[in-house]
């Protein structure tokens, strides 16, 4: 009966044991990329306080709406999050600085889009955005723009899409 017992105990302590490697080998294998992204409204002492207002309100939407656009890449393995300043980004393996900084933007007119049509009174919307590995060298670097005849959404939405196809593309996930 304790030799059942003994040869029992060895074979659970065997099975766990190889269980928990495997499973480490796992987490190893699919280790989860993070994201951190520092975006910067591009606001300056040089724009009127309406085109200020406007930027800063595009930024706030267009930083948060990047977090859930890199939020449907999970099942390759990403995460993404806002950082505030450039020192919080602290290099590991399998993080990356993602900065993004709005160029121009230009609101367009919304009576105009919605009387005329046919692209007048559009969206224009233009970024700079660089990844980074390690916090000094570019991976990756690219300015990007769109000009949309719809809402200002639409615009830094396609952009985000864009940014995070390129990212994808560039770490070689698909």
């Amino acid at each position: 009966m304790k030799r059942q017992l003994i040869a029992v105990t060895v074979f659970i302590v065997a099975a766990l044991t190889i269980g928990f490697v495997n499973s480490a080998n796992a987490v190893e294998k699919n280790a989860q990329t993070t994201i951190c992204i520092l975006f910067d409204d591009g606001v300056n002492e040089k724009l009127e306080a309406r085109q200020a207002k406007a930027q800063t309100q595009l930024s706030d939407w267009m930083d948060d709406d990047l977090v859930r656009v890199f939020a449907r890449y999970a099942k390759v393995g990403y995460q993404a999050k806002l950082i505030e300043k450039r020192r919080d980004f602290k290099p590991q393996s399998n993080d990356y600085l993602l900065t993004v900084k709005i160029i121009e933007y230009r609101a367009g007119s919304k009576a105009a889009r919605m009387l005329v049509g046919y692209g007048a009174g559009g969206v224009s919307l233009k970024i700079h955005y660089e990844l980074f590995a390690d916090g000094r060298n570019a991976i990756t670097t690219k300015d990007d723009g769109v000009f949309s005849g719809r809402e200002w959404i639409s615009a830094a939405r396609k952009l985000n899409e864009n940014m995070a196809k390129a990212v994808t593309e560039k770490l070689g996930r698909k």
